[in-house]
Parts: C-alpha cells; structure tokens; sequence
C-alpha cells in the first residue's frame, strides 16, 4: 500500500501520535512518504492509495484543499482541539485503526465540495473548490458591505451585511454554525447561504437545493474571498462570484457505524 502521513507539528499530540503510526505500519513492512505541516504539493499524492492527517480540522481541510477533488481517501487522526472531521481522537484506538485501515476494514465517506470562481469583466481570474465554506468577507473597518445576488440568472436577494458564508453540509457546523445558520446532515443535497451580521430584520439563511448556480455581484471593494480559511483573494468592485457543487468529492475513512446527530453530540458536549 502506498500510504502518505501528514503531521501538523505545531500540534501537542502529533509527534508521539506518528511513532505510534510509523511502528505499526512497520510491521506490515510499510514506509508512509512523511510530509510535515504544509510542505506538500497535489503532485505528490499521484499514486497514492490513502492518506492519513494528524492534526485537526484545519489540517485535514488544508489537505483537500491541495488535493482538489483527487480521490485519495483520508484517514484523519486528531492532535488538536475539536477535530470533528477527524475520525480518530483517542491514542488508545490509533493501533486499532491503522490495523482497520490496512485490512481494508472502513467505509468511504464522501462529501460533497463547492466549486467557487471570480470573473473580472467578464474573464475567469481565480477557481477553486473547498469541502467546508467559502467566505466572502470585509478587508477592515466596520462599514457595511452591499452584496446583490442571483440564484441560476435571477435577482434573489440584495444583502447589507458584513461579508457570506456560503456552506456545504459539511461545512454546516463550523463557521456556519457560529454565525447562527443551521446544522445540516452530511448528505443532504443542499447548500446554505448565511449572511454575517446582516444590517435587516429579515435576512436569514437559506437553504439551497445544491443543482442551484449562485452569483453574487460585488457593489464595492475592500473585500475578500476565502476557500476554507486559506489565504483571501481581494475581490474589486464589479467582480461576481459564481458557486455551484463542485463535480469532485472528499473522501474521508469512516469506522464507526453511529449516526451524524450521535457524532455531532459527542464532539461537541463538552464545548
């Protein structure tokens, strides 16, 4: 098996969590190719069949985010604080889940991603898809943002807010979730629009059947645009966002067999 191990090293866990790996797979006569923090590249999982990622969340969103729909599931193990996509938090259970993993004992869930891109006059400038969110927000100052948006070529809804979340499922319980929108079962067909703060009584989320096309015209400058909490592209007056489902998935490893209410509970009771 050819196996690619990525470790978060600014994460307290992680270097004890990796002898722990590296010793099993030893037995199974496996070298993983090991990567550390963000020193990879999409060209170096060519081939690979899985990877596993230690850290949180955040590595695990980083790493889809360089993968870009390739098809390598991951197996994501956490070394940090909430890890609700990882799927393996205790080290008690980190033997029992490398051993799963080489056997072929898991499921493969698949989660649907968004696709994103910014058009300049009309010209493509920028494309990208991510597996949680993509944030359309303000650079500085607390002035209010003008946001008119289409929904498959129609006049939607005109927003006064500080910036969008525009949310997978997935997605549904990260920054959605803390702006107030609702939390979504993992494989609805669906995706949610959140505007941030919004200046009226009556903006709300909304729930969108994911075969919809959004765009989303910009009325000012001094804003951004982010693809799961990576780097911002600063979006000019005039530039339209356009969102649809993206065709690629992430594939994450599953063991466990309980349902997304029971996980959703459990990772996060003690918050």
């Amino acid at each position: 098996m050819n196996l690619a191990l990525i470790v978060n090293q600014t994460k307290p866990e992680a270097e004890s969590f990796q002898k722990i790996i590296e010793e099993e797979l030893a037995k199974k006569g496996i070298s993983p190719k090991i990567f550390l923090n963000k020193d990879f590249s999409r060209e170096d999982f060519v081939g690979m069949d899985c990877l596993i990622t230690l850290g949180g969340d955040g590595t695990i969103l980083h790493t889809t985010g360089v993968l870009q729909g390739m098809p390598v599931p991951i197996l994501g193990i956490n070394a940090g604080h909430l890890g609700y996509l990882t799927e393996i938090r205790q080290r008690r259970r980190i033997s029992e889940a490398v051993e799963r993993l080489l056997s072929g004992d898991y499921v493969e869930d698949r989660r649907a991603m968004l696709s994103g891109s910014i058009f300049r006059e009309g010209k493509e400038i920028f494309a990208r898809s991510a597996l949680n969110e993509i944030l359309l927000s303000r650079v500085r100052g607390v002035s209010i943002h003008h946001f008119q948006v289409f929904c498959d070529g129609m006049e939607m809804v005109h927003y006064s807010a500080d910036g969008i979340i525009i949310s997978t499922p997935t997605g549904s319980t990260a920054y959605n979730l803390s702006a107030g929108g609702p939390i979504i079962s993992p494989e609805a067909p669906v995706y949610i629009m959140n505007p941030i703060c919004a200046h009226s009584l009556n903006a709300r989320a909304v729930v969108l059947d994911n075969r919809r096309t959004l765009e989303i015209v910009m009325e000012g400058g001094d804003q951004v645009l982010s693809f799961d909490g990576e780097a911002p592209i600063e979006l000019l007056a005039g530039d339209v966002v356009r969102i649809r489902k993206a065709k690629e998935e992430t594939v994450l490893i599953k063991f466990s067999k309980e349902s997304f209410l029971h996980t959703l509970r459990e990772k996060m009771a003690n918050l």
